[in-house]
This record gives structure tokens, C-alpha cells and sequence, in this order.
């Protein structure tokens, strides 16, 4: 979808340029010698470069053929598009004083440096990380509720806040919380982990129509990503039982909308900062200071009506687009169990490697995050989560 290639402030290196070709080189040529036939004159006195007629005929088909892909790029990028919200620029991010910054950055500090490598099967800690989510959800007044799983060979924990509503029926956000090899994994997804802390403790205290649950799952990425052995899957197959509704909905009623955080953490208001390849460079700008939400096929209703909440709710840019989990370029979340249950999922992400292609690399650190910057959008997260539990 989104070319990979990492920003550069500095200015770029231009190579040297083709002077235009200038009438005045013809007045300029010498005459044809004595006898010459005009037919020799015509040919050297021709505009260098220009391109003759068979050659124009061979080139037909390849414009004609890039010509057609330009156009169909175009209408897939319109089809799978949504009309835009917010606008670029407006305030600074959060001053580095900010509580919620400040929270922001020492969550991605410790799950980067302190644990590191955060999976079940290598951290060696694995408990601290455990502590770290479960003070996560106290300090947001919530009520926890941990799952233990194990399917086939792969063991897991998910960690459950519950702000129970006043009616039935529920709100999902949730994210992932182990990490991609041996990447450090700041910007996917302990960045996630952070911002779904944060949009928790914004809410704390808050009284809504419908139950909001904030998942931390585990065995989120590759090779449990989307399987059966991931956290997300897992719960939402114990979810579905009497019990396991009895455990997170207190009032009854149904999961009625899922929303999964994926990488969140880069921002730049920086000309460039974002590359798309084609098509999708004809529909979203170059900076990197908006929000992507993804949806898939069936569920451009719900990626409008996101959108729109957002757009109500802060003046932070955010765009929408409705198209399968598979195509390029799509952020990876957790959406695909919610989806085959016939749950509405939807990603919210930075765009992960659109803007930032050390994602999941060993290059992917704590340090070259915009905390600022991320404060301000899980604060516009949270009114829009606010928003979709109240209705």
C-alpha cells in the first residue's frame, strides 16, 4: 500500500539536472555544406531527444497500459476511501511536563528497556510486565479480570478492564502487548500498550450507556497473529460462552464494536515524513500527523461513523479507509477474530511502517517516539471511545 522508505529531515542530494531544450540551438546550428541533400539538413538540426514516429507507435501500449493503472489506482483509492476529518497543524503537542505524556513515555520505557523481549515463552520478565498491566487497570478504576489459556502448545494471559455501564451491551478497545523477535517493538505496540493505559485513565470515573472493556492480549504477533493460539482469539472464544459474558457484562447485552490499537507512537508535522507509494500517495498527504482508521469491506458504515466521531470530537487530522486486512499496507491489529465473529473491528494506528519502517525492527526504541504529540491523540481517542459508549 505504503512505500517503506524512512524520512529525512536534512535536505536531499539532486543530481544533475537536464537543461531544457531551447529553439535557439536551431539558429544556432551550422549550415549544411554545399551539395548536402536537404533531407541531411532535416535530420541533424532536429530537437535532440525528440522522440520519431515508430518510436511513438512502440511506446503507445505502455503509456496507454500505465495510463489505465493510474486511473484504476485512482478509483480504488476513492472506492475504498473516506472523506477526511480534522486538519494538519493547529497547537503543539503536549508540553514534556504533561502528566499523561510523562505517563505516556516512562509505559514505553519500561516495557522497551526494563523487560524487553515480551513474550510468554522468552521474557525472562515476564512477571514485571504482567505487575506493569495490571497497575495499568487498577490506576484506571477498573475492575480486572485476568484469562489463562492454552491452545495446542501456546500458553497465554489476557488482562480485562472492565468500566461497567449503566445498560447492556459493550464497547471493545484493546491491543496486544507482546513484542516481534527480538525487536524492542516501541512504536508496535508497546506504544499501543501505553495509549490504551492512557485512554483508560482519561475515562476513569466516567458513567456510559454501554460496558467499556480495554484488552491487553497476548501472542498478538507473528506466528499467533490472526490464529486460533492468539490472545485476541482465544478470549473472544471464551467470550462467547454464558460464563465468559457473565464475567465482563454486567448488565448483559453484546460486544457491539471492537476498536484495536496497533503502533501509535510516530508523528511528525514534517513535509515528507509520510511516504505512500502508488495509488495510495493520491489520497493521503506527506505529513505524518494523522490517524488512520482501517476497516474492513463490510464495514465502511462503521469506519465513516468513527470518523465522523472524531471529527466531532477533536480537529487532530484522521483518515478512514474500508478494505480487507490482507492488502498491502494495512497496519496489523487484532481485528481478525472480532471480524469472523461478525463484530465490527476496527484498527486505529500511525500507519506503523507507512511513516516509521523500523517497525519491529531492531531499530524500533523508545527514544524516537513523539510523546507529545501522542498525548494529544489518545486524549482525542478517548472522547471518541466516550462518545461510541454512550449511544
Amino acid at each position: 500500500m505504503w512505500g517503506t522508505k524512512r524520512h529525512q529531515s536534512g535536505p536531499e542530494s539532486v543530481g544533475d539536472e537536464r537543461r531544457p531544450f531551447s529553439s535557439a540551438a536551431n539558429r544556432l546550428a551550422p549550415p549544411a555544406t554545399f551539395g548536402e541533400p536537404a533531407s541531411v539538413e532535416r535530420r541533424t538540426s532536429g530537437r535532440r531527444g525528440s522522440v520519431n514516429g515508430p518510436t511513438r507507435r512502440r511506446l503507445a501500449p505502455l503509456i496507454t497500459i500505465t495510463s489505465l493503472v493510474a486511473l484504476a489506482g485512482a478509483g480504488i483509492v476513492h472506492t475504498v476511501g473516506l472523506e477526511p476529518v480534522g486538519r494538519s497543524g493547529g497547537a503543539a503537542g503536549a508540553p514534556d511536563r504533561d502528566p499523561l505524556t510523562n505517563a505516556l513515555r516512562d509505559s514505553v520505557m519500561f516495557q522497551c528497556n526494563e523487560v524487553g523481549r515480551r513474550t510468554s515463552r522468552y521474557s525472562p520478565r515476564q512477571d514485571a510486565l504482567e505487575d506493569h498491566l495490571r497497575e495499568a487497570i487498577a490506576g484506571a478504576g477498573l475492575r480486572l479480570v485476568e484469562h489463562d489459556y492454552t491452545v495446542g502448545s501456546i500458553s497465554g494471559r489476557n488482562f480485562i478492564g472492565v468500566l461497567p455501564g449503566r445498560g447492556p451491551g459493550a464497547v471493545l478497545v484493546g491491543t496486544h502487548y507482546d513484542s516481534h523477535g527480538k525487536s524492542p517493538c516501541a512504536n508496535a505496540t508497546a506504544s499501543a500498550v501505553a495509549a490504551l493505559a492512557g485512554v483508560a485513565r482519561e475515562l476513569r470515573g466516567g458513567a456510559f450507556e454501554r460496558t467499556i472493556l480495554f484488552g491487553f492480549f497476548d501472542n498478538g504477533e507473528r506466528p499467533n497473529h490472526g490464529g486460533p493460539t492468539a490472545g485476541a482469539a482465544a478470549w473472544l472464544e471464551a467470550f462467547s460462552t454464558d460464563e465468559g459474558q457473565a464475567a465482563v457484562l454486567p448488565n448483559g447485552g453484546e460486544l457491539e464494536l471492537a476498536l484495536l490499537l496497533s503502533s501509535f507512537g510516530s508523528w511528525s508535522d514534517v513535509a515528507g515524513s509520510h511516504r505512500a507509494s502508488f495509488p495510495w500517495n493520491l489520497a493521503v498527504p506527506d505529513v505524518a500527523d494523522w490517524v488512520g482508521i482501517f476497516g474492513g469491506l463490510g464495514e465502511r458504515r462503521a469506519t465513516a461513523d468513527l470518523l465522523a466521531s472524531w471529527g466531532r470530537n477533536t480537529d487532530l487530522p484522521a483518515r478512514g479507509f474500508a478494505l480487507p486486512s490482507w492488502a498491502p499496507g494495512v497496519p496489523p491489529g487484532d481485528e481478525g477474530p472480532f471480524r469472523r465473529a461478525s463484530i465490527p473491528a476496527l484498527v486505529i494506528s500511525d500507519t506503523g511502517a507507512q511513516r516509521a519502517p523500523e517497525v519491529r525492527t531492531s531499530e524500533d526504541g523508545p527514544y524516537f517516539l513523539n510523546y507529545g504529540e501522542m498525548a494529544r491523540r489518545v486524549r482525542a481517542l478517548a472522547t471518541v471511545v466516550a462518545e461510541q459508549a454512550d449511544r
